[in-house]
């Protein structure tokens, strides 16, 4: 027996003959017509198929629903419901009679749901912009809120990733002179609690010279009230009359924001044109608001993730500190090696993040002298054989100890702690690795501290001369080091930069 469906909403009953194929959506030339914003506008079809209904969603923004469950496609049977937007259709057997009163619906058989819909949705990409029976007037008001939606989506992505707060200031006032069609923008950041206390980080002009003056009784005023202030005509509006910085250089058209986190005023976004009155209108001011407390809150983010990185770094000094102290002959040792580990590190090209994994490590090379008896450490002799194998353990005790610290910078110059003592022919410790097995920090600072103990005097030996200690880093490249490394090392003495 055929199946059927009827609009619950109505009770209209449609027809599906054997072969019909019907598309609902939202414009009218669909066979089932929904009036309804949030269906689109070829939503999916419905095929009569023998004694099957055949469900197939057409991509649509906001899904199509068999018993309250998202699909591709399904199989109707009776007593299925079927929701497009807020319409919602009963399939049943052609000519049953509808039973009395409301019941509730059960989930049909999983079985009957082949597809669960997997779709990205694009803030920046709304089909329902493109609707002819959207009254002009309202169109033009959607697709505005369309642009400065696609505004705030594109500069939430730049600031979610941004890492350094110059380069977060440059890719805001970027992002709003091209949807507000300024012709030039400032980002500027408040100092301590004065409100005249302002540094210009970021400045930018569409054309001509990119070097402006910005108001400051204009952002004095936005940082002491933490509004946001818009002139629809510079010239004539009262309160910028006295502002020279406005009328000398014809500014028309005015905006300032506030950069605000929940409690605090960071800075403000300025931007200005030349062209004549009514360049901005409110909802341009409300856009910018808006990307200021985005930049606001970013801009914090980032302030306390350099916060946490002086703290990470403080911390390795101050253990560094602690660990040369300990061993009496080897005052500031740590800092020397890790000054000539990231010269080096430079001179054979390791990227900046590299070069800072290479100091820290550098750093803390020497924690595991902690777990080294300070009579061995501190010895003025000739260390014994059992003596020398329990100083032979340090870079293992440094990377056990560092290995309890959960922290990705950490998991990185790890292996540069164990194994700056590794040879290249295989003969150091504690692993007895060789070559390019060698961790690459650990080649580097295993140089850098052959320069430093060299150069530097012991109770036993006098220190050498830096021409004679990079002489003998050359003569042990292809044993005992690195001859890439080697030759970096070369090159920087050649230079005077070691």
């Amino acid at each position: 027996m055929p199946l059927e469906l009827v609009n619950r909403s109505d009770g209209h009953v449609i027809a599906l003959p054997e072969g019909a194929c019907l598309t609902i959506g939202r414009v009218p030339q669909c066979e089932i017509h929904v009036q309804d914003q949030s269906v689109s506008r070829r939503h999916c079809t419905v095929e009569a198929a023998g004694s099957e209904v055949i469900v197939t969603d057409l991509q649509s923004a906001n899904g199509t629903f068999v018993n309250e469950r998202a699909i591709e496609s399904a199989k109707l049977q009776p007593g299925d419901m079927l929701r497009v937007g807020t319409a919602l259709f009963e399939c049943r057997l052609a000519g049953a009679p509808e039973a009395p009163g409301d019941r509730a619906v059960l989930g049909g058989d999983d079985s009957t749901i082949e597809t669960v819909i997997r779709k990205r949705i694009e803030p920046t990409q709304l089909e329902w912009l493109e609707a002819p029976e959207v009254p002009s007037r309202e169109l033009e008001l959607l697709r505005r809120a369309q642009r400065h939606l696609t505004t705030l989506h594109h500069v939430a992505e730049q600031l979610a990733g941004a890492h350094e707060v110059r380069a977060l200031c440059d890719l805001v006032l970027r992002a709003v002179l091209d949807v507000t069609g300024a012709d030039r923008g400032a980002l500027l950041l408040r100092r301590g609690d004065d409100d005249h206390g302002v540094e210009l980080v970021a400045s930018h002009a569409q054309k001509g010279d990119a070097a402006f003056t910005v108001s400051r009784t204009l952002v004095a005023d936005v940082f002491s009230k933490g509004i946001s202030t818009f002139a629809h005509d510079a010239v004539t509006d009262r309160r910028f009359r006295e502002g020279q910085s406005v009328v000398m250089q014809h500014v028309r058209s005015v905006m300032c924001v506030p950069l605000r986190t929940s409690g605090e005023i960071l800075g403000a976004l300025y931007v200005d044109s030349l062209s004549g009155p009514g360049r901005f209108s409110e909802a341009d001011l409300e856009l910018l608001a808006a990307v200021g407390n985005q930049a606001g809150i970013a801009l914090h983010r980032v302030r306390l993730l350099g916060e946490l990185e002086r703290l990470f770094l403080d911390t390795i000094r101050a253990i560094a500190a602690t660990i040369d102290a300990k061993d009496g002959y080897t005052h500031r040792h740590s800092e020397r090696v890790a000054a000539f580990a990231r010269r080096i590190a430079a001179e054979i090209g390791l990227a900046e993040d590299r070069q800072e994994a290479v100091e820290w490590a550098a750093l803390l090379h020497d924690l595991g002298k902690i777990a080294v008896p300070d009579s061995i450490l501190n010895s003025r002799d000739r260390l014994s054989p059992d003596e020398y194998e329990a100083m032979k353990q340090h870079p293992a005790h440094g990377a056990r100890i560092l290995a309890n610290i959960q922290s990705r910078p950490v998991a990185e110059f790890l292996p540069g702690v164990r194994s700056h003592h590794e040879k290249w022919d295989g003969t150091g410790y504690p692993d007895g690795l060789n070559g390019e097995a060698i961790p690459l920090l650990g080649r580097l600072i295993g140089v850098a501290d052959f320069l430093d103990a060299l150069t530097s005097s012991r109770s036993y030996r006098a220190a050498v001369s830096m021409d004679e200690a990079v002489k003998m880093v050359e003569e042990g490249a292809g044993t005992h080091f690195d001859p890439n490394i080697v030759r970096a090392v070369l090159a920087l003495h050649e230079r005077g930069e070691i």
